[in-house]
């Protein structure tokens, strides 16, 4: 049985963990569910063709996924667990790298290998009642999905360090005012396809772009993230898209024609 349940609406594709006697923890079934996923997006093939945005949530409502199974490390030999997080690092990449915006629906924890998936997404809403950490040094290890790169580039090398040096969870509160999630809201879910709806109705061009020269300044420093800025601009420029909104926009601004006078 599928422990990802996914649909379509429109333009806008929900994924739901579906592991709600696990709290939604991330199996090796899941990643490999997530592996296709990630692949039809990035291609636009199957249920990514024409999508524009991508909803993820967890079921059951206590957790969006409270990380990796740990069954899945016990007894791994060194070289067994760097290629299990290589692999599932691949998939989170593939993940942040998909054209369309992605936005993770959290409420309940969002821990570990949990956490790492919602910071492979674009936006992250949350849940009053959610809380959130990578708690990996209290079983004596790391994160290994990203979340040493991830979290130190959306709240601070300082906080990060701390944060995974330490274990500490923090609640959707703190979690908001750290720029750990976007929005803390009642309805994460609807607030996600909210949010999905809106950002959808703009250029798929420009949201394309506008997130591969985000995500270039981050990995790679300003000075690339400037040109593939500029390169940007310019396939934009290009899309009747840009060009029909640059006309409204001249047409609207249009001096009227003053009458003659006899």
């Amino acid at each position: 049985m599928s422990v990802l349940r996914v649909t379509r609406t429109d333009t806008i594709v929900d994924v739901r963990l579906y592991r709600p006697d696990k709290a939604n923890a991330l199996s090796q079934q899941m990643l490999m569910e997530f592996d296709v996923l990630t692949d039809a997006l990035m291609r636009g093939t199957g249920i990514g063709e024409g999508a524009r945005a991508v909803v993820l949530s967890g079921e059951g409502g206590r957790a969006f996924s409270a990380g990796n199974d740990i069954t899945s490390l016990q007894g791994l030999s060194a070289s067994e667990a760097t290629q299990q997080m290589l692999r599932g690092q691949e998939i989170f990449q593939r993940l942040e790298d998909c054209p369309q915006v992605t936005i993770a629906a959290i409420d309940g924890v969002a821990l570990g290998g949990g956490l790492e998936l919602a910071m492979a997404c674009d936006i992250r809403v949350a849940s009053p009642t959610s809380r959130l950490g990578q708690p990996e040094i209290t079983l004596a290890n790391i994160p290994g999905w990203g979340g040493t790169q991830r979290l130190p580039r959306l709240i601070g090398e300082g906080r990060a360090i701390e944060l995974i040096l330490t274990g500490e969870l923090v609640d959707a509160a703190r979690a908001e005012q750290i720029g750990l999630v976007n929005r803390v809201t009642d309805d994460p879910v609807a607030t996600a396809h909210q949010l999905a709806s809106a950002i959808a109705a703009k250029a798929p061009t420009a949201v394309d772009e506008a997130l591969k020269a985000v995500y270039a300044g981050a990995r790679h420093g300003i000075v690339h993230g400037l040109l593939v800025e500029a390169r940007g601009v310019g396939t934009c420029c290009t899309t009747p898209e840009q060009r029909e909104a640059v006309q409204a926009f001249l047409d609207r601004k249009k001096p009227s024609t003053p009458k003659e006078t006899v």
